[in-house]
């Protein structure tokens, strides 16, 4: 839980800073405004997993962000099963799906809009133990690439995701 904020707070500072939501993205046939509206949609999709109200919400990042803190932070939320696409889901693991969306999707905005991306390191690394331990369902990322071997905790976790840094 407290990844998340920094995470949020590191994307929230891209977000920002977007000159052109036109822009393409890595998401192919994506740009940075609907990579942008696909994140604010899954955080308040996994609030609503959480807290049982709707899915929609504000088109806002923060707002949507601050949503999902505030389910998770319900105790006993992290250890409960909430329905989610894939099956009865704890809220650590949602809370850990929304990590790897902001900082893989903030980078992914970056990238488009030609911006400066620093997820926390510590965010990375609990992302990148996690992407080496078990890949995520089929058809969620692509297909993993190499990375060089002096490769940043960063880059390895986006090869392992199907992204070239």
């Amino acid at each position: 839980m407290d990844l998340l904020p920094k995470a949020y707070e590191a994307t929230a500072a891209v977000l920002a800073a977007v000159p052109d939501w036109s822009a393409p993205s890595p998401c192919s046939e994506w740009t940075v405004g609907q990579v942008r509206d696909h994140l604010i949609e899954a955080q308040h999709a996994f609030a609503s997993a959480i807290d049982g109200g709707g899915v929609g919400g504000p088109a806002d990042f923060a707002a949507a962000a601050d949503r999902c803190l505030a389910a998770l932070r319900v105790p006993g939320a992290l250890t409960k099963e909430h329905p989610f696409p894939f099956g009865p889901t704890t809220g650590e693991t949602i809370a850990m799906i929304s990590l790897s969306e902001t900082v893989i999707h903030g980078w992914d905005i970056a990238v488009g809009a030609g911006l400066p991306y620093d997820p926390p390191a510590d965010a990375v690394e609990v992302l990148l133990a996690g992407a080496s331990a078990e890949p995520g369902p089929e058809g969620l990322f692509a297909a993993p690439l190499p990375a060089p071997a002096d490769a940043s905790p960063f880059v390895r976790l986006l090869a392992l995701l199907g992204r070239k840094a």
